[in-house]
């Protein structure tokens, strides 16, 4: 056996007759020496005492516990309590409300039997009876899948007044992180031509996520309460009365 080997073996079974509070004190207070000592000979003190720097702790979790993030993860630790400017400045990735989704279950966008076409909803329960009453399938956007559905539903619908549950807070500067996935989530479908309607009504639309939204060039908004005109000249509102422009703008003007 090679004499630096049997020197380390001695050396270690000696350690570990040591008491271990003394054994923790010598760890702790070596550190300064071990600094100041070459590499080389610091890293055989090391491997004597079992200290391994750099590597982590036994009860850490890995960031990515459920595998998906799909390679380095981009959001830092405890990102999504970030608020203001330091949640806008925290990377997403743009794959990984798919790949949640995927692992959740993918949420049904297929027409109804009667034709009725898949609504992705941000909407109070008055908004969400009113489409399904209309024939339509009523999808829920929920945070973390958002991105992921809009980009298969055939509308969009955010109810300023529904935006409430799981997206509280997206219309203050306390919720920018989930403002951003909604408003990620309008710009995806609105880039595949999706028509995404913005309900105004309620007393949060003059909440500035709120007048964000409204004042946004890729949607449509539609007033509560107030008669539709008509988009285009040849078009006749009443041709198309279960129309999902129709269905909102007969809903009243604050949620119940």
């Amino acid at each position: 056996m090679p004499a630096g080997k049997s020197i380390r073996r001695v050396a270690r079974a000696g350690a570990r007759l040591l008491p271990p509070e003394q054994r923790h004190r010598v760890r702790r207070t070596g550190g300064a020496l071990l600094r100041r000592l070459p590499p080389q000979v610091a890293e055989e003190v090391r491997g004597v005492f079992g200290i391994r720097w750099g590597a982590p702790p036994a009860h850490a979790r890995p960031a990515d516990a459920l595998g998906l993030a799909g390679g380095p993860a981009r959001t830092r630790p405890g990102s999504a309590s970030l608020t203001g400017r330091g949640a806008a400045a925290v990377g997403a990735d743009p794959e990984a409300a798919a790949r949640l989704e995927r692992a959740l279950g993918l949420a049904d966008t297929s027409r109804t039997e009667q034709g009725g076409r898949a609504v992705g909803v941000v909407a109070a329960p008055d908004v969400r009876a009113a489409l399904a009453a209309a024939g339509h399938r009523v999808v829920p956007l929920v945070p973390g899948t958002a991105g992921a559905v809009a980009e298969r539903v055939e509308a969009v619908v955010v109810d300023v007044d529904g935006v409430d549950g799981p997206w509280a807070g997206a219309l203050d500067a306390a919720g920018a992180a989930l403002y951003l996935e909604l408003r990620g989530a309008v710009s995806a479908a609105a880039a595949r031509g999706v028509t995404v309607w913005v309900l105004s009504r309620g007393r949060h639309r003059h909440r500035l996520g709120a007048l964000a939204l409204l004042h946004a060039e890729d949607v449509i908004v539609v007033e509560a309460g107030a008669g539709r005109t008509p988009l285009h000249f040849t078009e006749d509102p009443g041709d198309a009365p279960q129309g999902i422009a129709d269905v909102l703008a007969a809903c009243p003007e604050e949620s119940a």
